[in-house]
């Protein structure tokens, strides 16, 4: 029996997050993290704006964006069209994974999770503990060490997808941006949500 979830709303922002199953690694080589965002792209890019995100287990700040169902989907709303496409990305990468390991079987723990963002300053604390999820688990010291993630690409000028400008903005400058990671909001952010 599945655990029910919040459902996704038309135009809501929300954290999405996921892990492997047991003690399975889902990224084990850098081809791995780069495959996993090809499909991130194919699959979530027409249908969300992606804020943040982090692959360890995988984090992203999302908003749905308001687009028409096509009519040969067996999906007929927004929140089980956006779970599918969650499904397809986790569904595919398991697949690709194991054809390169020899192994079976899916390799996420679950379906997709998300919370509903419904203030700024959840939108900022989401995003400092997505950003910080590598240092609380002990890969890097700081959330600029991560490659995976995209702190460097918000306070860096390179060409990019995420949607750069409005979170800078609620952080009104790269400096405050970096400086709210350093704090505590991500300890904050865990006990509120329990996410830990």
């Amino acid at each position: 029996m599945s655990t029910p979830r919040e459902p996704f709303e038309s135009e809501g922002w929300h954290h999405v997050f996921n892990h492997a199953r047991g003690n399975d690694i889902l990224f084990s080589s850098e081809s791995d993290y780069k495959i996993f965002l090809q499909l991130i792209e194919k699959y979530i890019d027409p249908v969300a704006e992606i804020y943040s995100y982090t692959l360890l287990p995988i984090h992203f700040l999302t908003r749905i964006k308001n687009f028409p169902i096509l009519e040969k989907s067996k999906k007929k709303n927004t929140s089980d069209y956006i779970s599918h496409q969650w499904g397809n990305v986790q569904n595919t990468y398991s697949k690709k994974k194991n054809y390169k390991s020899g192994k079976r079987g899916g390799i996420f723990c679950q379906s997709i999770n998300r919370n509903p963002i419904n203030s700024e300053e959840y939108l900022q604390m989401c995003i400092a503990y997505i950003h910080n999820n590598p240092v609380k688990h002990g890969f890097c010291i700081s959330p600029n060490n991560w490659k995976f993630s995209s702190f460097n690409t918000i306070i860096s000028n390179k060409p990019t997808k995420i949607k750069r400008e409005e979170v800078i903005s609620w952080f009104e400058n790269t400096n405050n941006f970096v400086y709210y990671h350093q704090s505590k909001a991500d300890k904050i952010f865990r006990e509120k949500f329990k996410l830990d």
